[in-house]
């Protein structure tokens, strides 16, 4: 039987809390902290993206202060609650944030795998596994139904103050199927990708779709942020090979999984896939020195001189910073990399276009310097070494036809 937390003796006043995140979280522990939360003393949580409803939003938000990495996924909640308070910070920066104690972190909450003799943090790693070795608490779950994964996931038992064994099927995220036009994107986006390519992709149907468009590919590689059920598919299929990379050649590397239980099932004690910290798989000096390296992101809108924000709709927080700049100008400096933007012409049901001629909030999460490729169903703009009025000029032209003429008059007054 696990192990009963007292969160009123582990959490002090002004201590910042922070669990592992996305399909990472410790679950066991996150409810025992639930059921106490109105007696833990007043502290900051530090929140990477969120997938699951285990902490009672309100409730938290009432007694402490709530940083998130932005409000992806259930941290939309904080922000209804009036609560969220957004840490704007590059993928690749946050641990060592935390490792030089910029950002400190006192209770440390994570999951793992494996046995006593041989602790691995799965199934993703971000920056928290840096406040392992630091933080003045740690509490691990030691889940037998969580895969064992190689890499940086290593965990030493001394580090670990409260070991509880628990067993529960991991956080599972399940592809949507995708529409005609996220399969068109696909198509175009796979038509710009040669065999031997090293793919960087993101999360959601689109990057989904253009896995899927990859099938006839040869000698494919990975390096990632994130991988989900698709990588695992084009890897059996001997689409991915890795053969390729210049490094880690002949492996898989990414900083995380979120899929279904056929990928962890795959990844569990698999010697091709190798888990990194997000400052290697994010980091600009190493994607650099891998060519051919295509990125595959998405933005929630892109303004008329290549301007990208992947992180607020309206006024609402609804996506992260994340690895979105940090992989774009890594692949445009690779030796034939390119940064591509994948995303749908319109939202909310065609009301809108997310081609503007402003950025919503003024929020830029990749700038306009670092813009390459933009793609929607309509077509491919190219940005990179483009005018501002070039680029005005190719990204009018992949919006939805419905917004052209407006775009082509908005114009006029931006560049």
């Amino acid at each position: 039987m696990s192990e009963a937390l007292d969160f009123k003796r582990i959490v002090r006043e002004g201590d910042t809390v922070a669990w592992a995140g996305g399909t990472a979280e410790p679950s066991h522990s996150l409810g025992q902290l639930n059921a106490q939360i109105d007696d833990v003393p007043r502290a900051t949580v530090l929140l990477n993206l969120g997938l699951s409803e285990t902490i009672d939003a309100a409730r938290l938000a009432k007694r402490m202060h709530v940083k998130a990495l932005g409000g992806a996924g259930t941290n939309r909640r904080f922000q209804d609650a009036g609560a969220l308070d957004v840490l704007p910070a590059h993928y690749s920066a946050l641990p060592d944030l935390v490792a030089q104690g910029v950002i400190k972190i006192d209770v440390a909450m994570v999951q793992l795998a494996g046995a006593e003799s041989d602790l691995r943090l799965t199934p993703a790693l971000d920056h928290v596994r840096d406040a392992v070795p630091r933080a003045r608490v740690v509490v691990g779950e030691l889940n037998d139904q969580a895969p064992h994964l190689a890499g940086d996931t290593a965990v030493t038992r001394a580090d670990v103050d409260h070991l509880l064994r628990v067993s529960y099927p991991i956080i599972e995220v399940h592809a949507a199927p995708a529409s005609a036009a996220e399969r068109a994107i696909g198509q175009h986006v796979a038509r710009m990708i040669p065999d031997g390519a090293t793919l960087q992709v993101g999360l959601g149907t689109l990057p989904d779709a253009v896995l899927e468009a990859l099938a006839g590919k040869k000698d494919l590689g990975l390096h990632s942020g994130t991988i989900a059920d698709g990588v695992a598919k084009l890897v059996d299929a001997g689409v991915i090979t890795n053969r390729r990379k210049p490094i880690d050649t002949g492996l898989t590397v990414t900083a995380g999984l979120i899929g279904t239980k056929r990928l962890y099932a795959w990844a569990h004690k698999n010697a091709a896939l190798c888990v990194r910290s997000p400052r290697y798989t994010h980091d600009y000096l190493v994607t650099s020195q891998i060519p051919k390296l295509f990125g595959i992101n998405t933005a929630l809108e892109v303004d008329l001189t290549g301007q990208m924000n992947a992180e607020v709709a309206g006024t609402r927080h609804i996506g992260l910073v994340g690895g979105h700049a940090d992989f774009m100008r890594g692949c445009m400096r690779a030796q034939g990399g390119r940064g591509i933007v994948a995303m749908l012409a319109t939202a909310r049901g065609g009301a809108v276009s997310r081609i503007v001629p402003k950025l919503a909030g003024g929020v830029v999460t990749t700038s306009r310097s670092d813009a390459d490729v933009v793609v929607t169903e309509y077509g491919v703009a190219e940005l990179r070494g483009r005018s501002v009025s070039e680029r005005a000029a190719a990204l009018i032209a992949i919006a939805h036809p419905d917004f052209r003429e407006m775009l082509r008059v908005e114009a006029e007054g931006v560049i």
